[in-house]
């Protein structure tokens, strides 16, 4: 499958390797506005055809599929570039950093009836499928609450990083915790019915909106999950913890991508749950490719596909309005007056 790649970042650059190494798929061309950027793209991955703007490399480079790996405010004009090509998309998270944006973004490729995946690779480490797989064969009896903790101080002046986090709104939510609280849904397989948040942002801060975000989430059947996230804390080391109780036991994971332990009630310690090997970015990454892959060519649903993700972002947004008016948010009401009739 040739793939145009669009976006040549850091995540872009991520995604020429993968793409590179792969066997059933090739970069046919890459597409990004900055000089630069191409040049230096074009200095590790020789012969392959570069373009200034999405027109030109889909009219110059023979593409089965797109790979969009471009700040999300550009998202639905670039989606709608790719439908009008008839091109199935693979898009990297969130579909946008507007709710309404990203639910026409859904809408426009479905129209087309076109494949839309987002890259929610994180679905596809080892660790989260092993945790989903825990739950859903109840091997520690019936999951009753859970507990999210990722605590960070990011520099987002770093060299490798996207620049725009540091003055979008909502950053932490919309860039980081999107793909925790998606997690939570994957994993758990059952749909957030409540939402109780606030987000907020320390004196000493470099983002220019809420960089911490903490939730209380009411899950289908009465499990409750509370997440903690933050991009400025106090201390440079990354602290993780996501622990799952249940009626005989805990799910453990104790660091970020990797280290599952579990414990029955009544044992004294835990134990080490083992996990295949596997590079956080990459392998992840190339999995969920393989399954997009494996969709468009037998003509099956796209994986993480558009409506999937549309729920998890729907949770984010209703998040934030729980915080900004600090009520609960129940998600059958947000998702209608949302407009979001697609996902009743």
């Amino acid at each position: 499958m040739r793939f145009l790649l669009v976006g040549l970042g850091n995540r872009g650059g991520m995604w020429g390797k993968i793409l590179g190494a792969h066997t059933a798929a090739r970069i046919c061309g890459a597409v990004d506005p900055d000089p630069a950027r191409r040049e230096s793209f074009a200095a590790r991955h020789p012969g392959i055809p570069m373009f200034a703007d999405l027109e030109a490399g889909l009219t110059g480079a023979g593409v089965d599929a797109v790979l969009l790996v471009t700040p999300p405010d550009g998202h639905l004009a670039q989606s709608r570039i790719v439908a009008a090509a008839g091109l199935p998309l693979l898009v990297e998270k969130p579909l946008a950093a507007d709710l309404q944006e990203a639910a026409e973004i859904v809408r426009v490729m479905e129209r087309a009836k076109l494949p839309l995946s987002v890259g929610l690779n994180f679905r596809y480490l080892p660790v989260s499928m092993a945790i989903r797989d825990l739950v859903a064969r109840e091997v520690f009896g019936k999951t009753g609450f859970g507990q999210f903790t990722y605590q960070r101080n990011r520099d987002g002046m770093r060299p490798g990083l996207n620049r725009y986090p540091l003055t979008m709104r909502h950053p932490m939510m919309l860039e980081q915790s999107i793909h925790h609280l998606d997690l939570l849904r994957f994993a758990y397989g059952r749909e957030p019915e409540t939402v109780s948040c606030r987000t907020f942002n320390p004196p000493w801060s470099m983002y220019a909106h809420d960089a911490n975000v903490a939730c209380l989430i009411g899950f289908e059947g009465g499990l409750e999950a509370n997440y903690l996230g933050t991009w400025t804390g106090g201390w440079n080391e990354l602290q993780f913890e996501w622990r799952t109780d249940c009626a005989d036991g805990v799910i453990i994971q104790r660091q970020l991508f990797k280290d599952l332990a579990t414990a029955r009630t009544g044992d004294a310690a835990l134990a080490s749950f083992a996990l295949p090997e596997a590079e956080a970015f990459f392998d992840d990454s190339k999995a969920l490719l393989d399954a997009f892959i494996a969709a468009v060519q037998a003509s099956k649903p796209a994986p993480c596909d558009g409506r999937d993700h549309l729920r998890s972002l729907a949770l984010c947004f209703a998040a934030i309005e729980a915080s900004e008016t600090g009520q609960s948010m129940k998600l059958v009401e947000f998702h209608r007056r949302a407009g979001l009739e697609m996902l009743a």
